[in-house]
């Protein structure tokens, strides 16, 4: 027989099952963004590029250069500015027992070297050139000078320094076409020079005569007693030199000795005079 209430009470629990699964529902709505984020670190640098490569050498590309360094090796006689050539082997600015040129009589006795530049640039034969512009003093060197020339030309190649003893009337030292042909980059050659004596002006070794220091000292030199377009050296040609004569025993008549001069046996140079070295660095 069956049992009323247990009927009923399984009637309720099916209906509240059924009720459980009913449908969801609706969505509600999105809710608000939330507040932006901090700002990310910066990323590490990235790495150096490559270095590009050299350029092309410029308008010395095919040339030969060289470098030419002066010493003086007197005691007391400071050297004129100096014209330092390269050129070939058809030009001399000088030759021993010959007149010298305009060029060679005004740097000889006055010290400018300009004109003996412009003598060796009109000739077919020259090259390069520069004027050291400056005096360079007694047991002292001179700054590096540089000249160029094409490579072609290096196989015929001279140098010629001519610089003036500034104590003296015209003495002048130097090298006459010095063979520097075939030298290699690196390549050193050296040489010791005399003193030349330009045979345009007397040796009187006087203050008015002279533009160097000693004459200054005592009341003379300067400009005015540089170059005299009058030559009063009779033999009126190059020649070696033979020394100052200073006025140390002018009053021995048994010794040799100048009275009119104004130098002393300081002002004495021996051979050789200079040193010259030409370094080829290209």
């Amino acid at each position: 027989m069956n049992n009323p209430i247990i009927k009923l009470s399984t009637l309720l629990m099916l209906s509240a099952l059924l009720a459980a699964c009913g449908d969801d529902g609706d969505t509600g709505p999105q809710g608000p963004a939330g507040p932006q984020g901090e700002a990310g670190t910066d990323g590490q640098d990235g790495t150096d590029g490559q270095d590009g490569s050299d350029g092309q050498d410029g308008i010395n590309g095919n040339s030969a250069v060289y470098t030419v360094q002066i010493t003086n090796l007197t005691y007391s006689q400071p050297f004129s500015p100096a014209a330092v050539i390269l050129h070939e082997s058809g030009f001399h600015s000088f030759n021993e027992g010959e007149p010298a040129s305009m060029g060679i009589e005004i740097m000889a006795e006055g010290g400018d070297p300009s004109m003996v530049i412009t003598e060796a640039m009109d000739s077919t034969d020259f090259l390069d050139a520069q004027n050291s512009g400056g005096i360079l003093g007694p047991r002292s060197m001179g700054a590096e000078l540089t000249l160029v020339v094409p490579e072609l030309d290096s196989d015929d190649l001279r140098l010629t320094v001519t610089t003036m003893l500034v104590n003296t009337n015209d003495a002048f030292t130097g090298l006459n076409a010095a063979n520097v042909s075939n030298m290699a980059v690196g390549d050193i050659k050296t040489f010791m020079t005399v003193t030349w004596d330009a045979g345009t002006e007397a040796n009187t070794e006087t203050a008015a005569t002279m533009p160097g220091p000693a004459a200054s000292a005592a009341g003379g030199g300067g400009e005015a007693a540089g170059y005299d377009v009058v030559r009063g050296d009779l033999a009126d040609a190059v020649r070696l030199h033979q020394g100052v004569v200073t006025s140390a025993n002018a009053d021995d008549p048994s010794r040799e000795g100048l009275s009119t001069s104004v130098l002393t046996e300081a002002h004495r140079f021996d051979f050789p005079t200079s040193r010259v070295v030409i370094t080829r660095t290209r």
